[in-house]
């Protein structure tokens, strides 16, 4: 049998052989190209995936980078501006959830190094709003005691002219009432009394609140710079996450340049608040 099968295939001519092997040959070919271009588009397919995956993740970190320093820029700018407000009206917590809320956000998306910074810098600001607001009481106080003794003195004031006008009446009219002018006479000198004191505390209250201002800036003016070099790490983090190129050293000379002009202007602001 095997005989046979031999000697059919060598009966067989070249012919046909060569047109088997071109066959087998081309047949070789497309099973490498195909199983190549599958290999290239597996790679493609799955680089597109990568890149796409990091274009989300790119541009879920831009908004949220974006919208977690607005808030932190806010945050510093009621801090310096806290002196200025009155705890009446003054929301901490929602202040304090905002920031905490926006940070929160940023360490689920950022990486590790930028998390952490942008982790210790929300504490920081948390520490100092709890820091302030001993001093913030202070100043709160003064300026009621202010605003109450002000009143006071307007009111006695107005009430101290208006014996005047009573008794210039009295004067002009002609009217000899000596238990009336008498009466008058006292509730004016009662009145200027009133007057008169509610002045002197009014001013020791202007004091209280210079003092108050003096020891708010003087804890605060340190602190923010502290502070404000911890922000700068998270920007240059956060850029660095995003892909942004950026000098340190350069927004580090920048700072450095705000910060010499801002304190030569709390000096002077020092001077003037100690009447210097």
């Amino acid at each position: 049998m095997l005989s046979e099968i031999i000697c059919f295939l060598k009966s067989v001519p070249d012919v046909i052989w060569s047109g088997v092997a071109a066959s087998g040959i081309t047949l070789l070919g497309v099973m490498v190209s195909n199983r190549s271009n599958t290999s290239r588009l597996v790679l493609q397919l799955n680089h597109d995936a990568t890149e796409k995956s990091k274009e989300r993740v790119s541009n879920l970190r831009r908004e949220v980078y974006l919208k977690a320093f607005e808030d932190i820029e806010v945050a510093s700018l009621h801090i310096s501006n806290l002196s200025s407000r009155s705890l009446t009206n003054l929301n901490l917590m929602s202040e304090l959830q905002e920031i905490t809320g926006s940070i929160a956000r940023l360490k689920l998306v950022a990486e590790s190094k930028t998390s952490i910074l942008a982790g210790g810098l929300g504490v920081e600001l948390g520490s100092l709003f709890l820091k302030l607001l001993p001093r913030l009481a202070v100043i709160q106080a003064a300026r009621t005691d202010i605003e109450i003794n002000n009143s006071l003195h307007e009111s006695s004031s107005a009430e101290a002219s208006r014996v005047i006008r009573e008794m210039n009446k009295l004067n002009e009219e002609g009217r000899q009432n000596e238990v009336a002018f008498q009466s008058l006479q006292s509730s004016y000198e009662f009145n200027s009394s009133q007057a008169q004191q509610y002045a002197d505390a009014r001013a020791l209250a202007y004091e209280a609140l210079h003092v108050g201002l003096r020891e708010f800036s003087t804890m605060l003016f340190p602190e923010m710079k502290a502070l404000s070099k911890i922000q700068l790490k998270v920007m240059v983090a956060i850029r660095e996450d995003l892909g942004i190129a950026c000098d340190v050293a350069d927004f580090q000379r920048q700072l450095e340049r705000q910060w010499a002009v801002m304190e030569a202007g709390y000096g002077d602001a020092m001077k003037d608040l100690k009447g210097e």
